[in-house]
Parts: structure tokens; sequence; C-alpha cells
């Protein structure tokens, strides 16, 4: 992981966010971008001077309002790596953080979630939503008061698709730096009777593909999938819940489709960590040597 961006509209409340997406980054080794997206407020004086020199002015002064941002929240933290700042004119946050991300060539996108004292877009409406139908990078989504204590248990919610083994191959570039343990699970419906069995062979897959050692794998039983995952998180004391966002319903009755995904956000306490399965799938296919073959 070479970049990371982190989204945020520069207030109080998103303060351990931001710490959260700077420790984040540094254990990764990655250069953190910090995005602000702003609207131009209206122009009151454009016949005193040329419109373009005040918009290059608020832009200048919108970088130095990140800058301070940063350098407020982040103390003397911020002297061991500093941060790229990275302002943006626009109404229409999702699409310049995309932009942003193609851009930069970014490799994780880091957003708040939705928060009623947030002041617009992407706190004012939930992007994160709009994000999952777009972004082909990974989308880490943080809960109010998110704050970073490092990794030690990742959960991730499968559905034994080939998908799911590249998945948790980025999965692990993740974990490894902090040796964390990614406990792989799937919550059956009452009928999926061959649930034991397919998950014993997803298992020899990944550890036939995948050789890191902290992977663990089990079935969660539950009244529906979403409370699977919520028990799940909690006996783990999970510190992530990583997911799939599934372009296609699965036969398991869309077990894990991206509704599930986004009712997952405001239902977890934890950090949310969502994959593209069209990205996936993608890169699988540039991939000469990727063979899978995930027929029963």
């Amino acid at each position: 992981m070479k970049k990371i961006v982190y989204a945020t509209d520069c207030t109080k409340r998103s303060a351990p966010a931001l710490r959260y997406a700077y420790r984040l980054s540094r254990s990764m080794q990655a250069e953190l971008h910090v995005l602000h997206v702003y609207e131009l407020p209206p122009i009151t004086v454009s016949t005193i001077r040329p419109q373009e020199q005040l918009r290059k002015w608020e832009n200048q002064e919108q970088k130095e309002i990140v800058a301070n941002y940063c350098t407020t929240h982040l103390k003397n933290e911020l002297y061991v790596d500093p941060v790229k700042v990275e302002v943006v004119e626009s109404s229409f946050v999702a699409k310049s953080i995309i932009a942003a991300c193609e851009r930069l060539d970014a490799d994780l996108v880091i957003v708040g979630m939705k928060d009623d004292y947030t002041l617009r877009g992407i706190f004012a409406g939930n992007i994160a939503n709009e994000l999952l139908d777009k972004l082909y990078v990974p989308l880490l989504v943080l809960p109010n008061n998110s704050y970073y204590h490092g990794l030690s248990t990742l959960v991730y919610a499968t559905d034994f698709e080939d998908a799911d083994v590249e998945a948790i191959r980025s999965l692990v570039s993740i974990a490894e730096p902090y040796r964390a343990l990614i406990k792989v699970v799937h919550v059956p419906l009452k009928k999926e009777s061959d649930a034991s069995v397919r998950m014993e062979w997803f298992e020899k897959e990944v550890r036939r593909k995948i050789s890191y050692p902290e992977l663990v794998f089990g079935l969660v039983h539950a009244d529906d999938v979403e409370s699977g995952l919520q028990g799940s998180i909690q006996k783990e004391h999970a510190d992530m819940l990583v997911m799939m966002e599934r372009e296609h319903p699965s036969l398991f009755d869309k077990l894990f489709h991206k509704d599930l995904v986004r009712s997952m956000q405001t239902a977890v306490s934890v950090p949310l960590l969502v994959f593209n399965q069209q990205r996936i799938r993608l890169r699988m296919a540039e991939q000469e040597d990727v063979s899978y073959s995930f027929a029963f």
C-alpha cells in the first residue's frame, strides 16, 4: 500500500478519524493525502476583483485551513511523517473523492460515517453509500469517535466466492504489519445444509494460495446475517469488520448484497472496510497465473 486518501470536513468531531487515518498510514508506510472538498462562497465583489483571482485566493486559504487542522490535531506526530494536503472546489463530494483517488492512484480511501452534527456533503448525507457504487479501491468507513489503537483482530465476512480469496490476500497486507488475526466467518442461512462442507473446502483453497499464519475460519449461527456479524465482532473483540461490496447477489438470497454492507455501516461500532468485487475480478483477470475453480 503506497497512498491513502482521507476525506474530511475539517471539523473537531472528525479529529479522531484524522488521527486514525494518520496512524494507520504510518503503520502501512503509506503516504497520507488529506482531502477537503469545499464550495466557493457567493462572490459579491466580482466587479472589484477578477473571479479567477478570488478562486485562487480561496483555494490557498482552504489549503492553509487543512494544514492548520492537521497541525492542531496531530501535533508532534505530524513532524514524523508530513501529510499531503489536497483541496478541491466542488459541490459534488463523492465525485471529487473518486477523481482525486484516480489522479493520485490511491490504494485506500477513508471517510467518516454519517454524522448529524457535521456540515455538508460526506458528512450531511452518507457519501459512503455513493462511493460504494463507483469507487474501485477499498473504502474504510470510520464510525464517530474511532480511536486508533492498532489492529489485533479483523473479521472478514465471506460468501465462498473466488473474489473472496483475493480480498483476503489484500487484507493480509493490512494485517501483516500488526501480525493481526484474520477471522474468516460465514453466517449460513437455515437452508444452507452444506455450509460446513463449503467452509472446509474454502479454507483449504485460501490456505493453498495464502501463507499468512494468522488465519482462522468458522461458521457463525444466528437468526440473520447482521446479528451474526454483530455477534462475531463482539465475541472476537474485533478491531475491524471487512466485507465485499458484491456486484451480483450470490445464490443464497443476496446474502452479502450491497444493501447488507450499507446497513452494517450504521449497525457496527468498529471501522468497516469494504472491498469492491468488480475491481478484484478485473485484477484477477489481469493475472495470468490466477485460475480459480469454485465449483462444488
